[in-house]
């Protein structure tokens, strides 16, 4: 966020150079400081798209910068930093809330279960990984059901929001089944006989459910993968001659069509398709899993 900030007042600063007079024009000299913090993140992803041989949207903004760079249009190449640098900065943030919220969903599988020891009665602290099934769990007011089962002892309040999206606690009484990550918000202790393994509850399956989904593509983002894969190549060889045949007519020329081909290179990225996407669908995956909604997959979130 701070590169980005950093870059985005020099940028300002740079292209005051195109005021009518001429009296800032030196202002252009800004856009190096623009690039400088706006241009590292989008060259380390290039570079490590080269080193696979491939090329990306990337590659095509590095380009188009370090073109603008060699020309000495300095103000160009802070447009080019800047403006990557923000989309950058909004695809990192998209995946990090998508990401969050399926940490969320995560942390809703308790640590640990008070397990009723059959032999003495006694409650012991067990890792809810180690739950046997067919083991009687005490859960107390505002503890989380470690496990799924079935109550064998007691009458109270669940909140299952976590679980189903119901927002008001259902209320539970004995031989009712109980999902695991519910709540017990009444004020009764319940006694819980396991019916399945923490690893085979409801709440695992969940989990397992929304990573599956966000690593399932829909037919847009294969599309979209598709198209960029032969789209980019295309671009890049147009913008190449461009920059390269006129220079044989004169270096004006030359310089004019090099600073086109550069514009050419930075209109016709895919840049808005290949980002906004994948990160589209996985945050839309997890912000409806985080309320209690499972999507299995981005092509039933594209139908809906």
């Amino acid at each position: 966020r701070f590169n980005v900030a950093i870059s985005g007042v020099f940028w300002l600063l740079s292209i005051l150079t195109h005021l009518p007079g001429g009296r800032l024009e030196n202002f252009k000299y800004f856009g190096i400081v623009s690039v400088i913090f706006g241009m590292p993140p989008v060259m380390l992803k290039a570079w490590a798209t080269l080193r696979r041989f491939q090329f990306d949207s990337n590659c095509m903004m590095a380009s188009a910068a370090i073109g603008s760079f060699v020309l000495g249009e300095y103000d160009e190449a802070a447009s080019v930093a800047f403006l990557f640098a923000i989309s950058d900065y909004l695809e990192g943030k998209a995946t990090r809330r998508g990401r969050k919220a399926l940490g969320e969903i995560v942390s809703l599988r308790p640590e640990y279960a008070n397990v009723i020891m059959p032999n003495t009665g006694e409650v012991k602290i067990v890792p809810a990984q180690e739950i046997p099934i067919g083991s009687k769990v005490s859960v107390r007011t505002g503890d989380k059901i470690p496990a799924d089962g079935v109550i064998v002892e007691g009458t109270s309040s669940v909140d299952e929001s976590s679980i189903t999206g119901e927002s008001r606690p259902v209320p539970k009484e004995t031989g009712d089944e109980v999902c695991s990550g519910s709540i017990n918000v009444g004020e009764t202790q319940l006694v819980v006989k396991t019916k399945q393994s923490v690893g085979d509850s409801t709440l695992s399956r969940l989990i397992q459910l929304v990573e599956e989904a966000q690593a399932n593509t829909s037919e847009t983002e294969k599309l979209v993968d598709s198209f960029a894969r032969k789209y980019t190549p295309v671009v890049l060889a147009i913008a190449v001659l461009m920059c390269t045949l006129p220079w044989a007519f004169g270096a004006e020329t030359g310089r004019q069509w090099m600073f086109s081909g550069l514009i050419f290179c930075v209109i016709a990225c895919p840049c808005a398709l290949t980002i906004s996407t994948p990160v589209t669908y996985s945050a839309g995956l997890a912000a409806a899993a985080q309320r209690g909604i499972v999507i299995k997959g981005g092509s039933k979130l594209e139908a809906l």
